[in-house]
């Protein structure tokens, strides 16, 4: 029987001591592979970790049809409600399938994160070999990170949201949202249609030229402020020799134990600084995803009966959830920040209506920091009446 590639990452041999740690038993031979070689290993790190080593199947055809009929809807509601251009059509996945499309997705910035720690003054082997080490491991060491984050995040996104960087094709995990649906006991298809609304007016919103290329720029500026974290930080609870351990099973589980916690946090290995660069990403996010919750507030009501308990099962989905988007980039995003997204969007509304608010769309109409806590400092900015 054939068997997938993406799974060989498991199987060991009894004197390799990687046997039986999950995601890293190829994790010497993806060492001292090429670029290619160290991001094949991540897909695949990703799509063991996607699926739990199980066998996946492809969309059923009836939930592909479903997801279009459903899709039409949400657009033509999206369009009505925004006035923006919608995309026409949500493309089913797997949880592998969004996994791989995520990890081709932030590739580009995680090569230029890897240039950029390898390129760290600090990881000079003058001042520090174990930097210098570091710094040679950047590659693998932002692959794997990569890899295991796209994986996690797959096991429970619903689409192309739960990773805010704009995409060609918008990506429906439907494994994902009828396995919420049936934990609160909702209809599929009303969260089905919720996640549409949502999936298309974001992917509307990226495809602005201006939000585009801001998002573009500050993301490239947010790798950018990535500094090399320091070595004794990553706290490593290891023996310091195999005599410290008398079951050498015991000693494996604890390193697995390990690298998994380093290469599932990439904060671990790497420190990232606050600088106003960050402070203005987290602006754009925050104020996206607040325009977006109203959009989803002004059409969900209008084609989903029980839309109230519907949100607040999502909102405690994502309270209770690891937001590992957040890790990857580095960029946290608290309850607090979140709420003053939502605060400027209503202070907007309230002041100068929707009208106003679909300002934020033109050319220099995106907030700053300081405006995003102070909507009517922005809306005066915009010579907008008060």
């Amino acid at each position: 029987m054939h068997r997938d590639p993406s799974y060989d990452a498991v199987v060991a041999d009894d004197d390799d001591p990687f046997k039986g740690i999950p995601f890293l038993g190829d994790i010497a031979s993806i060492f001292g592979g090429n670029e290619e070689q160290l991001w094949e290993g991540a897909r695949q790190a990703a799509n063991q970790l996607a699926t739990g080593g199980k066998l996946e199947h492809n969309v059923d055809p009836v939930e592909r049809h479903r997801l279009s009929e459903i899709s039409r809807v949400a657009e033509l509601h999206v369009a009505h409600v925004t006035g923006l251009q919608v995309a026409p059509q949500l493309e089913p996945v797997t949880r592998s399938g969004w996994a791989t499309s995520a990890l081709e997705t932030i590739r580009p910035l995680m090569d230029r994160l890897s240039e950029r720690l390898r390129d760290d003054p600090a990881s000079s082997t003058a001042h520090d070999p174990f930097a210098g080490l570091l710094a040679m491991m950047s590659p693998m060491t932002v692959a794997m990170t990569a890899g295991m984050m796209a994986g996690h995040l797959a096991t429970s996104a619903f689409g192309n949201s739960d990773l805010m960087i704009p995409r060609e094709h918008v990506h429906i995990v439907t494994a994902n949202i009828a396995e919420f649906a049936n934990e609160w006991s909702l209809d599929v298809d009303d969260v089905m249609l919720w996640v549409a609304i949502r999936e298309h007016t974001m992917h509307a919103v990226l495809a602005i030229p201006e939000v585009h290329a801001e998002l573009h720029s500050l993301l490239l500026r947010h790798i950018d402020g990535f500094r090399r974290g320091d070595p004794m930080s990553l706290d490593l609870e290891l023996p310091t020799s195999l005599g410290d351990v008398s079951d050498p099973q015991q000693l494996q589980a604890q390193f697995g134990e390990q690298l998994q916690r380093i290469f599932g946090n990439p904060e671990l290995l790497l420190g990232v600084t606050r600088d106003e660069g960050q402070s203005h990403l987290e602006t754009l996010i925050c104020v996206l995803t607040a325009y977006v919750d109203d959009v989803v507030a002004q059409a969900g009501p209008r084609l989903i009966g029980g839309f109230g308990a519907l949100s607040e099962a999502v909102r405690r989905r994502a309270l209770a959830g690891a937001d590992y988007a957040d890790r990857l980039l580095g960029v946290r995003l608290t309850a607090e920040a979140r709420d003053r997204g939502d605060s400027f969007v209503a202070g907007v509304i309230e002041r100068a209506g929707r009208e106003g608010l679909a300002r934020l769309f033109e050319p220099g109409g995106l907030p700053t920091p300081n405006e995003l806590v102070a909507p009517g400092l922005w809306l005066a900015r915009l010579d907008l009446p008060l």
